[in-house]
């Protein structure tokens, strides 16, 4: 018996090694791209923002920072600082800029800066919470409580807003605690006890 508790706990570390070794692949494809999105906006703010020019280059920057700027609103869903209409409008009107518009422009560069930075840190805590196996464990757990609303995400019934939220409630992460917690308690009695004295001891209290 202590063997499958032992089986069972490794098996949970490497679920949670494998969640976290993914999770920072796609940190670090989301820290490049959008990276690279606020170099390319910021780009065209210098060059071309309210100075009426229209050439080849101008056009394929234009069309660059305009056709990413969808994906580089998911990546700013969590930021707090802007939502969807704000910005697509923001890029909109890069060839067209009002009179007075000009905070528009700055505050969603200051928010493009501050989620590269903010997924830069994230990928620096996965990085270190990958050598950490009390950590990894509580990622393999989490990952079997949360697996049916993920499963709600995965085909398509709720958007990935959703699925962040309720993943992330308390009332998830009480479960969490809870499980990691009786089964942190039960390996140890299980181990100092033997498994046929946990169990009479298991009965009684029962």
């Amino acid at each position: 018996m202590i063997w499958k508790v032992i089986l069972i706990v490794f098996a949970l570390i490497l679920v949670g090694f494998i969640k976290n070794v993914t999770r920072l692949l796609d940190l670090n494809k989301n820290y490049n791209f959008l990276g690279q999105y606020t170099e390319n906006y910021v780009k065209y703010c210098n060059n071309y923002l309210g100075k009426g020019i229209r050439s080849e280059e101008e056009n394929k920057l234009y069309i660059r920072v305009l056709s990413d700027a969808p994906k580089a609103q998911r990546l700013l869903i969590n930021s707090g600082y802007i939502n969807y209409i704000s910005l697509i409008n923001t890029v909109q009107l890069l060839r067209n800029p009002p009179p007075f518009g000009g905070e528009d422009f700055e505050m969603l560069y200051n928010t493009l800066v501050m989620q590269v930075s903010r997924i830069n840190e994230l990928g620096e805590n996965t990085r270190k919470e990958t050598l950490n196996p009390i950590i990894l464990l509580r990622e393999g757990v989490q990952f079997f409580v949360t697996l049916p609303i993920s499963l709600l995400y995965w085909t398509g019934l709720i958007r990935y807003s959703t699925q962040y939220k309720l993943s992330n409630n308390f009332f998830i992460k009480l479960i969490n605690f809870l499980i990691i917690l009786i089964g942190f308690v039960s390996a140890i009695v299980t181990i100092v006890l033997g498994w046929e004295q946990f169990k009479e001891l298991l009965i009684k209290f029962l």
